[in-house]
């Protein structure tokens, strides 16, 4: 049994992530599993040099900091694109990396928008079904399930060292079938730290089998998983407008080889960064998407946000 137990544990989310501890939810009688800070934030240390940046600098420099001639790397990458003109600047890769049968993927990119929520709004892209469909067609759902019922649970948990926590949830996606790939689904814990630099990490990755039971309720046939073994987008304010984007996914669709997902998952990630350059430099316009959206944020949030930096 513990053989069969520990098989399991490694096909969906890797166990050396999570604690034992949990928190409540904001929905009654659901808890959910904290991670292990200490080895999530650390892992994102030695993959991730902007969140390493954020983490350990009172005034990260983002891409152009970034010193390719020293340690600055712990793994070695293999460079797939690197043009300073590209919206995309940058894309490397570790192949099988942490022997998961994928690749980790990393893209840098510059873009133009307003400081304000920046963090909140980029993290939206990502999982507000709205805005993720504008630059990812494949998901038939994508939803936020649960979350912290209260942040201060969080931080008792995560300590001093990690920026301030803004958002913790579970979040659940189902693709779309496809003529090649039938429905995979995902569940996922998520978060993301404002730290007072103005920088922001974004995370994730994918729940452990224990968690099952935390799939909707109106979901109750399971299809093949996909799997973010780890996922972050760390963004490093540059200027007044400006800012860097660091984003890592390993990414294994359910039974699809890596060498023919990869491709795929740089395609959507390209045009992720596509739609985030229109939606970020909408906040600077008079009735700009962004802008709008921002204006939605009450008073006192912003004030809370002021005095964290």
């Amino acid at each position: 049994q513990d053989k069969k137990l520990s098989i399991t544990m490694a096909a969906f989310g890797s166990p050396k992530y999570f604690t034992d501890k949990s928190i409540p939810s904001n929905k009654p009688g659901v808890v959910l599993k904290v991670p292990n800070f200490d080895v999530l934030f650390d892992q994102l240390c030695n993959v991730s040099p902007l969140a390493k940046q954020a983490m350990t600098e009172d005034n990260p420099g983002g891409i152009k900091a970034i010193d390719s001639a020293t340690a600055d790397d712990v793994y070695t990458w293999k460079v797939t694109d690197n043009n300073s003109k590209k919206l995309v600047s940058h894309i490397d890769k570790i192949d099988n990396f942490q022997d998961k049968g994928v690749p980790l993927m990393r893209f840098r990119s510059t873009l133009h928008g307003p400081l304000k929520k920046r963090g909140e709004c980029f993290s939206e892209i990502i999982s507000v079904p709205d805005l993720r469909q504008k630059w990812d067609t494949t998901n038939a759902i994508f939803d936020t399930i649960f979350s912290a019922a209260s942040l201060d649970e969080v931080r008792k948990h995560q300590g001093n060292k990690y920026g301030e926590p803004s958002v913790f949830g579970i979040g659940y996606v189902k693709t779309k079938p496809s003529f090649v790939v039938s429905p995979r689904e995902q569940l996922t814990l998520f978060g993301l730290q404002n730290f007072p630099s103005g920088a922001s990490i974004i995370w994730g990755m994918e729940l452990e089998e224990d968690q099952n039971y935390l799939f909707p309720e109106d979901q109750p046939k399971r299809t093949p998983r996909s799997i973010s073994h780890l996922f972050s987008a760390t963004l490093i304010p540059t200027g007044e407008d400006t800012f860097d984007v660091e984003y890592l996914i390993q990414l294994e669709v359910g039974g699809i080889p890596g060498w023919v997902s990869g491709p795929a998952v740089a395609k959507t990630m390209k045009g992720m960064f596509q739609f985030a350059d229109g939606y970020f430099q909408s906040g600077l316009e008079d009735g700009g998407d962004l802008a709008k959206r921002l204006a939605l944020f009450s008073d006192d949030e912003d004030a809370d946000a002021d005095e964290e930096r």
